[in-house]
């Protein structure tokens, strides 16, 4: 089996600092954690990823992603987030579109009044996609002989796994193809929620 070749982080920040610069609602709302099981109930059954299902859980509040929405891992600067959304009290909520540097430019954030209001502005969340000139991939993504199994290998952060499965150039068969991340899955080797998180980024595609 061919090595993976070798891999640059863009920047060594830490998944739960990405999470508390761009994602989580602490950013706003201090130490007070937020929950909606409405807003729950609503974004699972639309696909979104729930922080409720990441391991450690909810720890911070509640927060979803839109995985189609998420970048490869390996950027000139930054690390890639996927859109996501939080509660920012008891009944209101923010959306951050995804970027591929994890800033929040204001033009990325849109805060809402009611569950309501962010339900009506789903469908824009769901279609936003970053441009494709406004990121690079190092190396120009997997090489010809690198496979799904590589990558599990290789990459340790999970989040930076899923970005790499989500855009992997499948093959209809053979060690590059989807079934091989489904071994993974059946072998220990991938978690559930990984799994979960690569395949509701790839619907989008």
């Amino acid at each position: 089996m061919p090595k993976s070749k070798p891999r640059k982080k863009a920047v060594s920040k830490k998944k739960q600092a990405r999470r508390a610069e761009h994602e989580i609602n602490a950013m706003l709302s201090g130490e007070t954690a937020y929950f909606s099981d409405e807003a729950e109930a609503l974004l699972t059954s639309r696909g979104w990823i729930s922080e409720r299902d990441q391991p450690g859980g909810p720890d911070q509040g509640d927060a979803w992603y839109w995985m189609p929405s998420q970048l490869p891992a390996y950027l000139e600067e930054g690390e890639p987030v996927p859109t996501s959304i939080y509660p920012s009290s008891d009944s209101t909520f923010v959306s951050q579109l995804a970027t591929p540097d994890g800033s929040v430019p204001p033009e990325a954030q849109t805060e809402y009044d009611s569950l309501d209001g962010l339900e009506a502005d789903l469908d824009r969340l769901q279609a936003y996609r970053v441009p494709d000139g406004a990121w690079t991939v190092l190396n120009g993504g997997p090489s010809d002989e690198e496979t799904p199994e590589d990558l599990i290998d290789s990459v340790a952060e999970e989040w930076e796994l899923i970005a790499e499965l989500i855009h992997f150039p499948y093959s209809d068969e053979g060690p590059r193809s989807f079934a091989a991340v489904e071994q993974a899955v059946q072998d220990g080797r991938l978690t559930e929620y990984a799994y979960r998180s690569v395949l509701a980024g790839r619907s989008g595609r």
